[in-house]
């Protein structure tokens, strides 16, 4: 679970940090390229690539997630075994 949280957290931040060079202070522009690839987020990785910081992918943010789910799911059997 806490390796689900870190990512979901490093995915926030790598978010943040790529389309902040792009927009500024209108990163809310960018929202739905958080957990998805739109035409626009395409556009967005492709002007993106000259920047300091990687192009983001939302893949990352459902691994993260399905990590996370994992994790409860395995910590709820653990716990029911006792």
């Amino acid at each position: 679970m806490l390796a689900g949280v870190t990512g979901f957290i490093a995915a926030t931040a790598w978010w943040y940090m790529f389309f902040e060079q792009m927009l500024g202070e209108n990163i809310k522009e960018a929202s739905e390229c958080f957990y998805q690839t739109t035409v626009k987020c395409e556009f967005g990785n492709l002007v993106g690539q000259v920047g300091d910081v990687p192009t983001y992918s939302p893949a990352s943010l459902w691994l993260s997630g399905s990590v996370f789910v994992v994790g409860v799911v395995m910590y709820g059997l653990i716990a029911k075994r006792k």
